[in-house]
């Protein structure tokens, strides 16, 4: 492959999904859009994921594998330096896109304005397995969406987004200290700088199968905790979001059986709005068993952002 510039980086973090990351991998080589390359960082792999990825020839994949594992951040960041892209695109190794994904996507940041930093796109949720769409998200923010993106990620998945490659010299690239909200803090950083704007379509397919960090809370509290503690003075100019936050710390921790720490974020909530109190003892009543029963089945990542 020549060095000229392309058009798109496309970049695939996997870990252990031998039986996911093909069908990740097929879905972009078979986009209608041609101009891309494709890195995919094998994030130190025990199971047949080698195997899978070297089972593929095709001159526009570019692959490198870790030594150890170092987290999906770090795998990006990889990514990006390798990149030779104007565009970067991030796919999960278990999602997969529609045909038209990075055309659309392309067209619409080549026709925006040099604020516009970042283009995303619907998407739907599907549960492995049973191929039932549970729930799809389309696009609604555009514009300045700082404040809109203190309250959650907001564009749906890291694989809906297409990025200019210039917004992470900006803004730096994925912080690889955070266990979990990675995409978050990336995109409220690039939102300081850049607008955002969106394709209507639904563009990808994002599996639902248990198996995500999203649905553990291992991963999931220490990631929202340090993206409270990362941003907490824009938290504090605006308390009616940070009192949220609080609470779903709080939450969190209740449905983790970590109640010491519960009871923490229960009280920093009541510090911002003592009125928060009805609020939180109606949940803990009324909403706690229900999460908590979910939880134990392994889907509390398709109702995290219910509770």
């Amino acid at each position: 492959m020549d060095e000229n510039p392309l058009t798109v980086s496309v970049i695939i973090s996997t870990y252990n999904r031998e039986h996911m990351v093909a069908r990740a991998i097929k879905s972009v080589l078979g986009q209608t859009y041609r101009d891309f390359e494709l890195i995919v960082v094998n994030d130190a792999s025990t199971d047949h994921t080698d195997e899978v990825l070297n089972s593929f020839n095709d001159k526009r994949i570019r692959y490198v594998r870790f030594g150890e594992n170092r987290g999906g951040p770090a795998a990006r960041n990889t990514g990006i330096k390798m990149s030779r892209g104007n565009y970067i695109s991030f796919l999960d190794d278990d999602d997969e896109w529609l045909p038209a994904k990075l055309e659309k996507q392309v067209e619409k940041i080549e026709h925006a304005p040099g604020e516009v930093g970042l283009i995303y796109s619907g998407s739907e949720v599907i549960e492995d397995g049973s191929n039932t769409v549970q729930r799809r998200y389309h696009p609604e923010q555009r514009g300045d969406v700082r404040i809109r993106l203190l309250l959650g990620p907001m564009v749906g998945s890291v694989s809906n987004v297409l990025v200019r490659k210039e917004c992470f010299i900006k803004a730096g690239l994925f912080d690889e200290s955070l266990k979990s909200c990675q995409d978050w803090d990336m995109w409220k950083r690039i939102s300081d700088h850049y607008e955002f704007d969106f394709t209507p379509e639904i563009l990808s397919r994002i599996h639902l199968h248990g198996d995500q960090i999203s649905s553990d809370l291992g991963s999931l509290i220490p990631g929202r905790t340090r993206m409270v503690e990362k941003h907490i003075e824009e938290f504090r100019e605006h308390p009616d979001i940070l009192v949220v936050h609080l609470k779903r710390l709080g939450k969190l921790h209740c449905i983790n059986g970590t109640w010491e720490e519960a009871a923490h974020w229960f009280k920093e909530a009541l510090k911002v709005n003592i009125f928060e109190i009805i609020k939180i003892s109606a949940w803990c009543i009324v909403r706690l068993p229900v999460v908590k029963f979910y939880s134990h089945f392994r889907k509390f990542g398709k109702y995290r952002e219910n509770f």
